[in-house]
């Protein structure tokens, strides 16, 4: 048995997030099974990119190599669960799902566009997913060449989607306190790898956050 394997054997957020991504996996193909692609083609596609970005997750999980470095602080973690958790809260928060076809349009039409991006961010990414900070190596291909952390902006305007698909004000607040939170992991992430990582300084110093037109921050 070689160390990778023995390793690989030994992570336990390997399995936890392989059980929770299958379980939406499935909770997403069920709800694909009951749309009707013809009265709502946007959402239906939407929901088909949720199950492709899920099972783009597992493979990552899956395939995930040991990290050179974990940032074990409580904060870290509660911050990255924090932002992982909060689009999850949107439904429990909300007065309900919004009506009318122009908003139910726009909404599965973002979310569309924001899953779109979060799995070219994913497949650039690779098996260097992790949910708290972790260090493998420098990313620098594909929407990485653009932005520092396109997965997060990606992310975020998946939850513009979710919140167009639900009504009150609620929503909005949670996707504010989302941004507030994946700022603050992304630049806990940045410490530690810059701190690791040979190269990412100079990455850094070079590529924006998170919206290219913006310039660096």
């Amino acid at each position: 048995m070689t160390t990778t394997q023995t390793s690989r054997r030994l992570d336990p957020g390997r399995l936890v997030a392989v059980t929770l991504f299958t379980f939406f996996l499935v909770l997403n193909g069920a709800h694909l099974a009951q749309e009707d692609p013809l009265s709502s083609p946007l959402k239906t596609v939407a929901t088909a990119l949720t199950m492709a970005f899920y099972l783009l997750l597992i493979w990552a999980y899956l395939r995930r190599v040991p990290s050179d470095r974990t940032d074990l602080r409580w904060s870290s973690w509660l911050v990255a669960f924090a932002g992982t958790a909060a689009p999850f809260a949107i439904p429990l928060v909300s007065d309900g799902l919004a009506t009318g076809a122009a908003r139910e349009s726009l909404s599965a039409a973002v979310l569309a566009i924001g899953l779109a991006a979060m799995l070219w961010a994913l497949g650039a990414l690779g098996t260097n997913i992790s949910v708290v900070p972790q260090a493998r190596e420098v990313v620098t291909h594909g929407p990485y060449a653009k932005v520092r952390h396109p997965l997060y902006a990606a992310e975020l305007l998946n939850v513009v989607g979710l919140c167009l698909a639900h009504s009150g004000a609620w929503p909005w607040v949670v996707l504010v306190a989302l941004a507030v939170f994946q700022v603050m992991r992304a630049r806990r992430e940045e410490a530690l790898l810059a701190a690791e990582l040979p190269g990412y300084a100079e990455y850094k110093s070079r590529t924006p956050m998170l919206v290219p037109a913006l310039g660096r921050s």
